[in-house]
């Protein structure tokens, strides 16, 4: 674990290391960050935690104004950087950082390198749908995205839902501003044409923003810009909601009667939907499982990311879509 990213750092990151731990007996962890700034935090843990926590003492920190050339030049002794070391040298299954995601891409090209087929790695996760999960990819590591690009996001997004869904037929959907054929950029219209004629891919044509959660596809592909903006947007109206839900007017008494009646079954919901709930996107194309937590994450979601980072070990993750991309890039070269 990366104890140093995001707006808390280890205040948020040792807390959800620790109930990881317990929840999971069997399990050890890496902690990498500045000792100094992680002991007093660490020996506040029960000793059955600080056993299977080993610190690993870094020297640098990568900050959120470090660009990605800095941290490639300058930040090769960093948390960050020896985390991902770490995953390539094979002493981890998996690490989860809420740090920097330029510098974090930069520097998982340059240590773990790409997969077969793959020229840019791509952010994912999967979402929640009416009946079930959607998962959508980029969500913010690439702003400008070819139609080729968009492509290979597909092949990545399917792979992965695969495995988190346990489905094998899926449908595939790229996001646009409206589901006719004309709309959209001219990357995104070409795009839409390349899948249209894929074998491989179940492709369903466009959809847009309010399609995502309703359960209609199963994987739904933009370009990073696209997919930022359009889950921290669900993830805003998602908060809204549930403060909007509590707050009850305490002049109207119909009002009060019908909230205390309907409370419950809103507190149900809103804790389904907490958008902490789902925290943890996969950096699909790397050669090791990688997983970027939100940098403003709590230790709540944080131990999410954690949880989204087992399941891709235990699954995997990346040697399944490094083997499927391996092979299409093959049978694309036996075509040629």
């Amino acid at each position: 674990m990366d104890a140093m990213g995001g707006d808390l750092g280890p205040r948020s990151v040792v807390p959800a290391c620790a109930r990881f731990l317990i929840r999971f007996p069997q399990a050890e962890l890496k902690l990498f960050g500045p000792r100094s700034q992680l002991h007093s935090l660490l020996i506040k843990q029960p000793p059955s935690v600080r056993e299977r926590l080993e610190l690993v003492d870094c020297a640098q920190v990568i900050t959120q104004g470090c660009n990605p050339v800095q941290a490639l030049r300058h930040k090769r002794e960093s948390s960050m950087a020896l985390a991902l070391q770490s995953v390539a040298s094979g002493n981890c299954a998996a690490m989860v950082t809420s740090g920097n995601t330029g510098a974090l891409l930069a520097l998982g090209r340059s240590i773990l390198g790409t997969v077969e087929g793959v020229r840019r790695p791509a952010l994912g996760k999967s979402l929640p749908t009416a009946d079930g999960s959607c998962f959508m990819l980029d969500l913010g590591a690439n702003i400008d995205c070819t139609a080729e690009d968009l492509v290979l996001f597909a092949h990545m997004g399917q792979e992965a839902q695969r495995v988190f869904s346990g489905k094998s037929e899926l449908a595939v959907a790229l996001l646009n501003i409206g589901a006719e054929e004309h709309k959209g950029t001219e990357e995104i219209r070409r795009a839409g044409k390349l899948l249209q004629a894929d074998p491989v891919i179940n492709y369903v044509g466009f959809v847009e923003g309010h399609d995502i959660f309703t359960g209609a596809v199963d994987v739904v592909v933009c370009n990073g810009l696209m997919g930022n903006v359009a889950m921290k947007s669900a993830e805003g109206v998602i908060r809204l909601i549930g403060q909007k839900t509590f707050t009850i007017d305490k002049k109207a008494p119909i009002k009060r009667f019908f909230g205390q009646l309907a409370i419950n079954l809103l507190r149900k919901w809103r804790a389904q939907l907490e958008p902490g709930r789902y925290n943890g996107a996969s950096f699909l194309g790397l050669t090791g499982n990688v997983i970027k937590s939100h940098g403003g994450a709590s230790s709540e979601a944080f131990y999410r990311a954690m949880l989204t980072a087992k399941e891709c070990a235990e699954s995997d993750l990346a040697q399944q879509l490094g083997r499927a991309m391996a092979l299409q890039s093959q049978q694309q070269t036996g075509c040629d």
